[in-house]
Parts: C-alpha cells; structure tokens; sequence
C-alpha cells in the first residue's frame, strides 16, 4: 500500500471524502459544494490517484486508514447537516 500522508488532499477533497463516506451521490456533493458535477467528477478522480484506489469504498477506507478523515468527522457533517 502507498503511504499517503493527510495533507496531501485538499479541504475541498476532504468535504468530498465525507460526503462519499455518507453515501452522497455525485450529483448532491455538486450541489451541497456549488460545483458543477463534473467538476465534482474530477476532484475525485484525483482522490483516487492520490490515494491510489479505484472505488469509492477505496477512498473512504483509506482516508480512514491514513487519518484523513475519522468517526468524529462524520459526526460533524451529521450534525451540521451535509454543510461541511
């Protein structure tokens, strides 16, 4: 496995990770972000390089595994209803 260190992503990457993480479809985090979906699109396509995956599931085990995001993340977004 690659060693990714957290501050390789962005902010804007990690609010995509936590949406992924809740299950959000790309076309909500577009919206949730005030992106275009392809945008949104792109962003995780480089989430995926830099994690080196290729599935969603991938992204959220690693960022999880490298400390990228945590379970106390996930709480936050629940709370502060998606507006990360």
């Amino acid at each position: 496995m690659k060693s990714v260190k957290p501050e390789v992503v962005s902010e804007t990457e990690k609010k995509i990770i936590l949406l992924i993480a809740k299950e959000v479809p790309n076309k909500e985090i577009a919206s949730i972000l005030n992106y275009s979906q392809r945008m949104v699109e792109y962003k995780i396509s480089c989430i995926f390089r830099k994690l080196n995956v290729k599935t969603r599931v991938g992204i959220v085990t690693r960022a999880f595994q490298t400390g990228i995001i945590c379970p106390k993340m996930m709480n936050f977004a629940e709370t502060r209803n998606t507006n990360l």
